[in-house]
């Protein structure tokens, strides 16, 4: 039988800050002697919020208290409270994950959910993460063949980006 779980997605950028609310389908799939064993049957996204451009505060530093200000926003434009939600995740990718306050910055997401996975993602990480979300893995391992991801981040030096895009 599937639960549903009310899930939320927090992406905090170098360029841009995101939300995203999803209504997941989950079920136990294995038999009643064994360790449970979670599977997504179904997911459907309820909200998605607006894209903010990651507020900078002075220094080398991310504005906590307005990327905590825009979350809530955002939750209240989902018509939904922080404790109705049941699982989720908020990373920081690229080079906000290598602002000096990074780690206030993920401290004070996680205070908006409970059950919430929370964390930085270098530009290394982050390259690998957004490979699998669009699909480059999956299509790698389907057909048997290398493929490859651009992603050009707010972080990518304009004479790269410049580079990057002429050479196509």
């Amino acid at each position: 039988m599937d639960t549903s779980v009310l899930s939320v997605g927090i992406g905090i950028g170098t360029s841009t800050t995101s939300m995203v609310v999803s209504r997941l389908l989950v079920q136990n799939t294995a038999s009643c002697f064994s360790v449970p064993r979670v599977a997504i049957t179904g997911a459907e996204i309820v909200y998605r919020g607006e894209i903010y451009q990651t507020p900078q505060a002075e220094g080398d530093r991310i504005d906590a208290d307005a990327v905590v200000s825009l979350l809530e926003e955002e939750y209240r434009r989902a018509g939904i409270t922080p404790e109705q939600v049941q699982t989720g995740a908020g990373i920081i990718t690229g080079e906000s994950s290598r602002k000096e306050n990074a780690a206030l910055v993920t401290e004070r997401m996680s205070r908006l959910a409970g059950e919430f996975v929370v964390d930085t993602a270098g530009p290394d990480l982050e390259s690998i993460i957004v490979a699998r979300g669009a699909g480059t893995a999956q299509y790698s391992e389907e057909h048997g063949c290398s493929a490859v991801n651009f992603d050009i981040g707010g972080g990518t030096p304009p004479t790269l980006r410049s580079f990057t895009a002429a050479s196509w």
